[in-house]
């Protein structure tokens, strides 16, 4: 599988974010070839065709979409890259995290490592050509690179991407609450390194510092679901990933994902999808996606 890194120094400096048109980033790589990234993606296409495979999604690329991609989430793209204008938004976390001392800012925003929400929005063309207004003071920030002009990149990134969370939330009714309610938000950084070695409430709670009461409470406040229910969805969207992307058997993801037996898994996987992992994987393979 291909994988990308984020060039820091493209402008003569380190710098952790870039933005550009598909006319200034020719080279970015439309194609159906499995691969990923290490670094943040939100892409506006003003004009758009086809679809974008990511990880257990198809989206499809019409015109006034936005989509965000995560560090290191699988995709493919098939589009016919003649018919597409789009905007790229990347950013490193640390560009964020660091300068706001807080290391849980990327997974505040509902639109990254949500593993069951579609991860696009439509917009409007008024709301597209504001955000091109943002985007055209950054490119002015990059070009007349000035010694404050970090800050000011920094704020407007900020800005959008707050901007965008209060949307997202709102069309798929979410909380998008990003300065209160820090141990979902911990909880949601922790699945997302931990869920294949550890799926119960106790770890992460003990892990976490707090009672699984309070645990509970937090994560229904902040993603309208239960502790258990986040657990499973991480979980599955691991057994799914394997499914499509890799070659292992039944036994080989039972190990990986903790599992004590193979058939513990696949009665895991019955219930949440009401399908067999033999029938995902061939449908799948046959050109069949699933939410």
């Amino acid at each position: 599988m291909k994988h990308f890194h984020f060039v820091e120094n493209k402008y003569g400096r380190e710098l952790l974010m870039d933005i550009g048109s598909y006319n200034d980033i020719p080279n970015y790589f439309f194609e159906p070839i499995l691969h990923s990234t290490d670094f943040y993606e939100i892409i506006f296409f003003s004009n758009g065709n086809g679809f974008l495979e990511l990880d257990n999604q198809k989206i499809n690329i019409e015109d006034n979409t936005v989509v965000f991609i995560s560090p290191f989430q699988n995709r493919k793209w098939y589009l016919d890259k003649n018919k597409i204008n789009c905007h790229f938004l990347f950013f490193k976390d640390d560009f964020l995290s660091n300068f706001f001392l807080d290391k849980l800012f990327s997974f505040k925003l509902q639109y990254f490592y949500n593993k069951t929400k579609p991860l696009f929005i439509r917009i409007s063309e008024t709301q597209l050509q504001k955000y091109k207004e943002v985007f055209e003071n950054i490119f002015i920030e990059l070009r007349e690179f000035k010694s404050d002009s970090e800050h000011i990149i920094r704020s407007l990134l900020y800005f959008t991407l707050i901007k965008l969370n209060r949307y997202y939330s709102e069309t798929y009714q979410l909380s998008s609450e990003t300065e209160n309610n820090t141990i979902s938000f911990m909880f949601k950084q922790l699945l997302q390194s931990e869920v294949r070695n550890n799926r119960t409430i106790l770890f992460y709670s003990q892990k976490l510092g707090v009672s699984r009461i309070t645990l509970n409470k937090c994560i229904k406040k902040q993603f309208g679901i239960t502790c258990s229910e986040m657990i499973d969805q991480f979980v599955l969207f691991e057994i799914k990933s394997f499914l499509q992307y890799s070659k292992l058997n039944i036994n080989e993801i039972a190990d990986l994902l903790n599992f004590s037996e193979p058939n513990h898994l696949s009665r895991f996987f019955k219930q949440q999808t009401n399908m067999t992992l033999k029938e995902y994987r061939s449908n799948y393979q046959n050109g069949s996606y699933f939410i």
